[in-house]
């Protein structure tokens, strides 16, 4: 007769769920040597064997945030989001963010250093003078991304390239970057000399 209780004696489920504590350890030792990336994607491998792992999800969150930190994003990234934005959501956040990745709550060996990056993110943005200059720093070309246009320019006629009579050629590019208008043209010129 076969038992209606299947999920203490089904070795499918005890496997999945060794396997998601298997992953979740090799997701710590990721973030020991540096690997950010891999610990968030062997975090997710966790989840999917388990989504019941208890603490999972702040495992990634602090990971998370400790990849913004090394990939040198603005502090609106580090306390996730993708814009500038007002006080009170970034409050509210913080006070969220806060409570996940505290040491005391979040087993993670990543979560003591995402606890101080937030804090520190929150206590530069919560600073309304602070937040004001940093936010007009960030509304520039470099930061907004979609006003910018790169325009290649070739310093010799298609066809023509100036050779020299060792078998070498050498080739100027002119790059002009022009971004909204009443701003300066940036222009560069790079050089490349090949055997021909």
């Amino acid at each position: 007769m076969a038992s209606t209780c299947s999920f203490p004696h089904d070795p499918f489920i005890n496997l999945a769920k060794m396997a998601a504590v298997k992953a979740l350890d090799t997701a710590e030792e990721f973030f020991k040597l540096q690997y950010m990336e891999l610990a968030i994607k062997q975090a997710m491998v966790a989840k999917e064997f388990d989504p019941d792992l208890q603490g999972v999800d702040h495992f990634i969150l602090a990971y998370q945030i400790h990849k913004a930190v090394s990939d040198k994003k603005d502090r609106y990234h580090v306390l996730g989001f993708q814009q500038v934005t007002d006080y009170v959501t970034i409050k509210k956040q913080y006070k969220e963010l806060a409570r996940f990745v505290h040491p005391d709550k979040n087993s993670s060996v990543a979560a003591e250093g995402a606890f101080k990056h937030v804090k520190a993110a929150w206590d530069f943005l919560s600073d309304p003078a602070k937040k004001k200059a940093y936010d007009k720093s960030l509304k520039t070309p470099e930061f907004q991304g979609s006003n910018v246009k790169n325009t290649r320019k070739r310093a010799c006629p298609k066809g023509k390239t100036p050779t020299t009579g060792d078998g070498l050629f050498k080739k100027t590019i002119k790059i002009m970057r022009t971004t909204s208008s009443g701003q300066k043209t940036c222009c560069m010129r790079i050089s490349v000399c090949r055997i021909a």
